[in-house]
């Protein structure tokens, strides 16, 4: 009796624990199998694998299966079969189990003694590498620890740990073989045999479980609390603590051989059985929508991936379930209707809904209710709103009904024409914030119901049309009626109409609603548009479904607009549609792949509505439709980007390795892909290359990016992922790369080239200053010569001449007397003779320049005062900066010219009280200075000359004739400047000698020579 009572209150337990976990599970749990979003492949749709043996995810978001060909890799998109993963090793044939354990491997079972293991992108063989010497292995799982559990026929159990094997427990008396391996949170080990029953291992003791040798135990699975479910070819067993159960609502399914089982994270079973799947709830509701007849429809392997899908496969190949956005309540899963109308959720979280053939439903926590007062069961309902614990309904043919709860019934109170509804049909109602109602009729305009009574406005008095299609109130108060004509507004007692901007057509607008940022959006019959400054706008550049006609629209809680058309449910960036900058990737469309059979929306008033948290409900032709995207992981959750091969003009690279490539690198392919696996056809990606890219890509959904022309350097790609409504969070891969440079491309080769370059050029210029040099001390060499010329042929013929003229002159002057009239005119004679004798003497001097021959220039400038100096109060003195040094000859002389043109002019014309002059002599130049403190020289006079006057402009001659730079600065009344600058290699005459190299002096009296010698072959004395 005892017993049996212990018995009973130990299942009382565990049936409450399990109601518990029901209950905090019920919305998920609760769900049915149709309402999931069903996928399958086959070989027909790439999937080659055959049957399917076990499914795993390993951590780098692959999803692996092992089948009877091989091992199969699925990346979201394609299926790729691997019968070769270890170089050097044959065909892995069958693979019958896959594990993937907290370390990050995953272990692959082949038959026998065989045993592979992938990390970081390889395969090895592990059974090799840890020298495992099994004859068989023939079970494995994770152990709670994360670390795998794996059984030999001859070790028994193995632990891996630590990147070893840890052997376990080898009991001789176990029989059997064992085909399922558990452990549950107390520690014990669960063995499964496929003859022997249930076994168990605690504290080191071999356990055979009372009532478990009948059938072979295929499969096990923790249960919530330290239970155990056991599948057996005979059905499900649960294990609650301390014996075997087998709860009633599991005898339907006793006869079914349980071949897989897996529990996901809301606390569901699942179990692949030989006809099909089952899911067992925490309340144990089974059920059964997947069971099937066929042979084929055996389900040997159930796994649940990170992302809450789930994915189950036999030998018809791979099937997935999995949350899509929208849960979908059709005739076939509850609602009373496959054609909905109007949807309205109320302050307690209850959706109303009225179907087109008629009628108001409600639906709150999968339970739904009809009401039927007032005639609702026999009218159809066109509009629904309400507030303040008040439903508001707009009926087709019963008017305006109120509907209100008093305590667990509904009462009404309907309006129609006899009360002043203008008409009793009611397509659009709306209740205001302070209890106004108004009611927008069919074809009699508008009744504004306030206080009890009505007042009506129509095309009679205010309206442009009596047909009200929408209603809403601003945030300030404003009423905003759409009609078929336009838009009108109400606010303060005045009424305003607001049409298309630029002329355009006016369309029929069904629908109006203000956003959150109080934006007013139209829904119209030739798309979106909106209220700016008056008018309506329409979005240019919008995407085709936003043109076409608009049925509904509404906000999320994170700024998105859900817009609904006749074929489209769309989810839209709202600042990006403002803004004209719409890409592919901000326009959502969501189908059947997210949980909707059929998209067709209905033509009426809030046929799309978001309640208070934020999920979207939806009126369909097929049924009423809800979405949570805060709630809906596989959207939402981050998404990873995983680099799945790069490749260097055709090579692989070792993205691990930070890989350098060779110099001359062309070509670079990265081929990436997103880690989630549920709604791959969503991800976006966008990308950048550092050191390339100034900023990042577009959105685009291909999964390859080529880089062409790249140089040298180091760069870094980035990459990451939109997830499935479009937002950009999940974390970024990145992979760095160097390019080596060729030889060219060195830094260091480039430096030579540059010195290489930079010295050519001083060798050229050194070999053209050389080169000017040369024939300039040439021309001053031919102009000397020419000077010493002409001063000998004065002195030899014209200057001797005249002299031997002058003294027979003279001579004859004696013979003539005294008294004889040509005695004057001879005398006259005679004195001319002398002064050209004396001029010619002076262009002797000039020619000669015989102070330069004994002088040093500052001398010659010094003497000038003995020759200039008439004026005591005039100081004049020369200054001399640097080693003196000798000058070419012509050089010298024209200075000297200069210089004393300068002196002169600044003691006759400048009546100066200070007159200086300043020889350098520097390395690499000569400067003389003529400064005085006089009063200038006008700035005309200094760049044109004055007339009559040529000194200045013989200045500038002799300079230029000489290569120098001749600089005048004056100001009136602020004296006068005269600077000559003359390079060092044209001034002296031991530059050459001082600072010529060898090599240099001898290429140019070669090219000396070589010129002589053309001049003379020229030259045809």
């Amino acid at each position: 009796m005892m017993r049996t009572l212990r018995y009973m209150l130990r299942f009382t337990f565990v049936a409450l624990c399990l109601y518990l976990a029901a209950t905090a599970n019920a919305l998920d749990a609760g769900r049915s199998l149709s309402q999931y979003v069903h996928s399958t492949w086959d070989s027909d749709s790439g999937f080659l694998g055959g049957t399917v043996y076990a499914i795993c995810q390993s951590e780098d978001g692959y999803l692996w299966f092992g089948t009877e060909r091989g091992l199969v890799r699925f990346d979201g998109v394609t299926f790729k079969l691997i019968q070769r993963p270890v170089p050097g090793y044959g065909p892995i044939g069958a693979v019958r189990g896959l594990i993937a354990d907290a370390d990050g491997s995953l272990w692959i079972r082949l038959d026998g003694p065989r045993l592979l293991r992938y990390r970081d992108g390889t395969f090895e063989d592990a059974a090799v590498r840890y020298g495992l010497d099994e004859t068989a292995f023939t079970a494995m799982s994770r152990d709670r620890g994360g670390d795998l559990l794996l059984w030999g026929l001859v070790h028994r159990t193995l632990r891996f740990h630590g990147d070893h094997f840890i052997p376990g427990l080898a009991h001789e008396a176990l029989v059997g073989v064992t085909i399922s391996v558990e452990q549950t949170e107390d520690g014990t080990i669960w063995l499964g045999t496929r003859d022997a029953g249930l076994l168990q291992i605690r504290q080191g003791h071999l356990i055979h479980v009372d009532g478990s040798a009948n059938s072979s135990v295929n499969a096990l699975a923790l249960a919530g609390h330290g239970g155990l479910w056991i599948g057996t070819d005979n059905g499900l067993e649960l294990w609650d603590g301390s014996r075997l159960i087998r709860p009633p609502s599991l005898a339907s399914i006793a006869k079914l051989q349980v071949l897989a089982l897996t529990r996901d994270r809301q606390g569901n079973l699942w179990a692949g059985t030989n006809h099909g799947l089952l899911r067992i709830t925490p309340a144990l509701d089974v059920s059964t929508e997947f069971l099937q007849n066929e042979p084929t429809a055996e389900i040997t392997a159930v796994y649940e991936d990170r992302d809450g899908s789930l994915w189950f496969g036999g030998p018809r190949g791979i099937e997935r379930l999995r949350d899509g956005m929208f849960t979908q309540y059709s005739a076939a899963r509850g609602s009373p209707s496959r054609d909905e109308g109007p949807i309205y959720v109320d302050e307690e979280g209850r959706t109303w809904f009225a179907p087109v053939s008629g009628g108001l439903w409600w639906l709150k926590d999968g339970r739904t209710g009809r009401i039927t007062l007032d005639g609702l069961g026999n009218d159809v309902v066109y509009s629904i709103s309400g507030g303040g614990g008040e439903l508001w309904l707009g009926r087709q043919q019963g008017g305006l009904t109120e509907l209100a709860q008093r305590g667990n019934t509904f009462v009404a109170h309907t309006f129609t024409h006899a009360d002043g509804l203008a008409q009793n049909s009611v397509f659009s109602v709306h209740r205001n914030r302070d209890g106004t109602v108004w009611a927008g009729t069919v074809s009699a305009g508008l009744s504004v119901l306030k206080q009890g009574r009505f007042t009506n406005y129509s095309v009679a008095n205010v309206l442009e049309s009596n047909a009200i299609f929408s209603i809403t109130e601003g945030f300030d108060g404003t009423m905003w009626i759409a009609a078929p004509g336009g838009v009108a507004s109400f606010a303060n007692g005045h009424w305003s109409t607001y049409r298309a901007a630029d002329g355009q057509q006016t369309p029929n607008v069904r629908s109006i609603f203000e956003d959150a940022d109080h934006v007013l959006w139209l829904a119209t019959s030739t798309g979106i548009a909106y209220l700016k400054g008056g008018q309506i706008e329409f979005v240019h550049g919008a995407p085709e479904p936003l043109r076409e006609e608009i049925l509904g629209i509404t906000q999320d809680n994170r700024g998105h607009l859900w817009v609904v058309t006749s074929d489209h449910v769309l989810q839209v960036n709202r600042e990006r549609l403002l803004t004209n900058t719409l890409e592919d990737a901000d326009v959502l469309s969501y189908g059947a792949e997210d949980g909707l059979p059929a998209m067709e929306g209905t033509r009426r008033d809030r046929s799309i509505v978001a309640d208070s948290s934020g999920r979207i409900w939806l009126s369909l032709a097929h049924g009423v439709a809800v979405a949570d995207p805060s709630r809906a992981p596989d959207y939402t959750d981050p998404v990873a980007v995983r680099i799945e091969s790069a490749l260097a003009e055709g090579r692989p690279l070792r993205l691990r390795e930070h890989p350098k490539l060779r110099a001359g690198t062309q070509s670079l392919t990265f081929n990436y892909a997103a880690t989630n696996l549920s709604v791959p056809e969503r991800i976006r990606f966008r990308y950048r290359l550092e050191g390339s890219d100034e900023g990042w890509s577009n959105g685009v959904a291909l999964r390859e990016v080529v880089y062409t022309n790249l140089g040298p350097g180091h760069y870094r790609f980035r990459i990451e992922a939109s997830n499935g409504v479009g937002v950009w969070n999940g974390p970024e891969t990145i992979v760095p790369f160097v390019i080596k440079p060729a030889l060219w491309q060195t830094w260091y080769f480039q430096l030579i080239c540059l010195l290489l370059l930079v010295a050519l050029i001083v060798l050229a210029y050194r070999l053209r200053l050389a080169h000017l040099t040369d024939r300039m001390n040439r021309r001053f060499q031919d102009r000397l010569a020419e000077r010493t010329l002409i001063a000998q042929e004065l002195h030899d013929t014209l200057l001797q001449g005249v002299l031997s003229a002058s003294m027979q002159l003279d001579l004859a002057e004696e013979y003539v007397p005294p008294d004889s009239p040509a005695k004057p005119l001879l005398r006259r004679v005679l004195e001319l003779m002398g002064h050209v004798t004396e001029e010619g003497r002076q262009a002797l001097k000039g020619l000669r320049a015989r102070e330069g021959n004994s002088l040093t220039l500052e001398a010659a400038f010094s003497r000038l005062s003995s020759e200039l100096l008439t004026d005591d109060r005039i100081a004049y003195r020369v200054v001399v900066q640097g080693v003196s040094r000798p000058l070419q000859a012509v050089v010298r002389d024209e200075v000297y010219r200069i210089g004393r043109e300068a002196v002169i002019n600044a003691f006759v014309h400048s009546q100066p009280a200070t007159v200086q002059v300043e020889v350098e002599y520097a390395s690499r130049f000569f400067r003389l200075l003529v400064r005085d403190d006089g009063r200038g020289i006008d700035p005309q006079v200094l760049n044109e000359g004055r007339e009559g006057h040529w000194g200045l402009t013989g200045m500038r001659e002799r300079s230029e004739a000489i290569g120098a730079q001749l600089k005048l600065r004056s100001r009136v009344g602020a004296g006068t400047e005269v600077e000559l600058m003359i390079p060092g290699k044209i001034a002296f005459q031991d530059v050459n000698q001082r600072s010529k190299p060898r090599w240099l002096s001898w290429l140019q009296s070669d090219r000396s020579a070589k010129a002589r010698q053309n001049e003379g072959k020229s030259d045809p004395q």
